[in-house]
């Protein structure tokens, strides 16, 4: 078991880069990462990296690049197992809709359309320990 005492949130790195593609249908392919781990004792993060890159083979009129971070300090903790699964899916769930507005709004501000990641089941979005996943 484990009591969670503060959580906080922070925006790493937000890029936005106009590729001078004209206007077309595209394919959104962001590419997610998560990293895990430890501070000191009983502080503990997730970040999340969210990568949309124009190719040859999926042009994008943009290329995205988002880090954020959730800094995660808990009073008590009786099993790192279930920490470590927190920071895996729990943590995961609640930053995703954080980074969906993150996105939203970095685009929304450079005065284009609006680029929105999809919903998903967050619990499945990472099969692996620090695994990336492309959303399609």
């Amino acid at each position: 078991m484990y009591k969670l005492l503060r959580t906080s949130f922070v925006t790493d790195k937000m890029e936005l880069k106009r590729n001078n593609i004209k206007l077309g249908n595209f394919k959104l392919s962001p590419v997610i990462k998560r990293k895990t781990g430890k501070i000191k004792d009983k502080l503990y993060f997730t970040a999340l990296s969210l990568t949309i890159t124009s190719t040859e083979e999926h042009p994008f009129p943009v290329d995205i690049k988002v880090l954020f971070r959730a800094v995660f300090e808990f009073s008590e903790i009786d099993n790192e197992e279930e920490i470590d699964q927190f920071l895996k899916l729990d943590a995961v769930r609640t930053m995703f809709p954080y980074l969906r507005t993150i996105t939203t709004n970095l685009s929304v501000t450079a005065m284009m359309p609006p680029i929105i990641l999809p919903i998903i089941d967050t619990d499945k979005l990472f099969v692996e320990k620090n695994q990336s996943i492309l959303i399609n």
